[in-house]
C-alpha cells in the first residue's frame, strides 16, 4: 500500500511539471526568435531526457512496475484462493456422493442379502422331510406286498399259508394275548383273555382312532428286523379290515387237470378280488406310510417350535415321537409354526426376507397340494373300482343271456 501511495504522488508531480512547461512555452513564444533559443532547447531536451530517465529507471522500475506486479500477484492469489475453495467444494461433493453411494449399496446388500432367522428355521425344519417321505413309501410297499402274500398264502410269510383255518387260529391267539379286554361283553371275556395287555393296546386291532388316527408318528419301520407293538397293531387292524376271510388254497395240480369244476376260472376270480382289495387297502397303507417313523434330522428344532407354543419337553417329544414321521413334520411346517405369534412378528423384516418367507411358504403349499392331489387320485381310483364292480353285475347278466339264448 505504501508503494501505491508513493506512485500516486509521483504521477501527480509529473502532471504539475507538464502543466508548468505548457505555461512556460505559451508565455515565451517570442523567446524562440532570440539568439539563445538553441540553449533553451538544449536545456529543455536535457530536462526531458532527465525526466525520461527518471521515469524509466526510478519511477517505473522502482515504484510503478513493482506495485503493478504486487497488485497482479495479490489478484492472482485471490483468484487462485477462490478457485481452490471451489475445487475443495467440488472434491468434497464428489467424495460425499461416492460415500453415500457406497453406503446405500452396503445398506441394500445388508437388506437384500442377509437372510433372517425365520428362513433358517424353514430350512432346518424341513431338513429330513424327504428322507421321512421315502421311508414312508418303502413301508407302504411292504404293507401292500404283505397283504398280497397273506391272501395268496405265500410260503413262510404268514399264518395264512395253509388257508382260512390257520389264519383265524393265529389271529385269535394274537387277540387273546394282545388286544383282549376282560371287561367287554359285561365281563364275559375274562375267560377268553390270556394276557394282560396295556390299556393303550386294548382292542387296538379294531380301534382305528386309537391305533392310527390320533398318533402323529407310528413306531413302524419294516426295513429293519425289529418288531414293534405298532407294527403288530396296524397289521392286525389291516387283517380285520381287508381280507378278514382268506380264500381256500388251490393246488397247482388242480389248475392243470380237466374236471367238471372250473378251477381255473375260480383262481382268476380270486386274483381279481385280491386286486380290488389291494386298491382299497392302498389308502390304508398310504396313511401308515405317512405316519411311520422317519428321520430325526429336524426333531431338535421341531421340539423347540412345540415348546414355544407352551408344551413341555416330555409332551412335545410324545407329540412328535422318537423319529418324526412325514405327517408329523408336515403338521409342524404347515400348521404349528403359524400358531406362534413370533412368526408374524418375524414378518416385520426387510422386503427381501419377506419374499423369501413367501417363497418357502409356497413350497410347503406345493407339498400339500401334491398330497391332496394324490389323495384325490386314490379317491377317483376307488370310485372307478366301485363303478366297475356295479357294472360287472350287468356284464355277467348280459354274458349269461348270450351264452344261454333260450333261457
Amino acid at each position: 500500500m505504501k508503494h501505491a501511495n508513493r506512485t500516486v504522488q509521483k504521477i501527480f508531480i509529473f502532471c504539475l511539471v507538464i502543466v508548468g512547461l505548457a505555461s512556460f512555452f505559451a508565455s515565451s513564444k517570442a523567446a524562440y526568435a532570440c539568439s539563445t533559443c538553441a540553449v533553451y532547447q538544449q536545456a529543455l531536451e536535457k530536462e526531458f531526457q532527465t525526466h525520461q530517465n527518471w521515469m524509466d529507471n526510478q519511477w517505473w522500475s522502482q515504484y510503478v512496475e513493482p506495485a503493478l506486479k504486487s497488485s497482479a500477484d495479490e489478484n492472482r492469489k485471490a483468484n487462485f484462493l477462490e478457485t481452490v475453495v471451489y475445487g475443495a467444494f467440488l472434491d468434497v461433493q464428489n467424495l460425499m456422493t461416492a460415500q453415500r453411494a457406497v453406503q446405500e449399496l452396503s445398506s441394500d446388500t445388508l437388506k437384500n442379502y442377509t437372510p433372517s432367522d425365520t428362513i433358517c428355521k424353514f430350512g432346518t425344519l424341513s431338513r429330513s422331510l424327504a428322507l421321512s417321505q421315502s421311508k414312508g413309501k418303502a413301508n407302504q410297499l411292504v404293507m401292500s406286498k404283505r397283504s398280497i402274500n397273506r391272501q395268496f398264502g405265500q410260503a413262510g410269510t404268514s399264518s395264512a399259508q395253509t388257508g382260512e383255518v390257520s389264519d383265524r387260529s393265529a389271529r385269535l391267539k394274537q387277540f387273546q394275548k394282545d388286544y383282549c379286554d376282560a371287561k367287554d361283553f359285561g365281563g364275559g371275556m375274562k375267560t377268553m383273555c390270556i394276557g394282560t395287555p396295556s390299556d393303550t393296546r386294548l382292542n387296538a386291532d379294531i380301534n382305528y382312532t386309537r391305533s392310527i388316527d390320533t398318533k402323529n408318528t407310528l413306531n413302524v419301520d419294516f426295513t429293519d428286523t425289529t418288531v414293534t407293538d405298532d407294527e403288530k397293531d396296524i397289521i392286525a387292524l389291516a387283517n380285520n379290515l381287508y381280507a378278514h376271510k382268506v380264500f381256500s388254497r388251490i393246488d397247482a395240480g388242480s389248475l392243470k387237470q380237466d374236471s367238471k369244476i372250473d378251477t381255473q376260472s375260480t383262481f382268476l376270480d380270486q386274483r381279481a378280488v385280491v386286486a380290488k382289495r389291494n386298491v382299497a387297502e392302498n389308502t390304508y397303507n398310504e396313511i401308515i406310510g405317512q405316519k411311520s417313523a422317519g428321520s430325526t434330522g429336524s426333531k431338535t428344532y421341531m421340539l423347540q417350535v412345540l415348546q414355544s407354543l407352551g408344551l413341555d419337553a416330555a409332551a412335545a417329544d410324545k407329540y412328535l415321537g422318537a423319529a418324526p414321521s412325514y405327517d408329523a413334520q408336515m403338521e409342524v411346517l404347515t400348521k404349528k409354526i403359524y400358531q406362534d405369534p413370533a412368526f408374524y412378528a418375524s414378518l416385520m423384516d426387510s422386503p427381501a426376507n419377506v419374499n423369501r418367507q413367501y417363497a418357502a411358504l409356497q413350497s410347503f403349499g406345493l407339498m400339500q397340494k401334491r398330497d391332496i392331489f394324490e389323495t384325490v387320485s386314490r379317491s377317483e381310483i376307488l370310485m372307478s373300482l366301485l363303478l366297475e364292480m356295479e357294472i360287472a353285475k350287468y356284464q355277467d347278466n348280459i354274458q349269461n343271456r348270450q351264452n344261454n339264448p333260450g333261457k
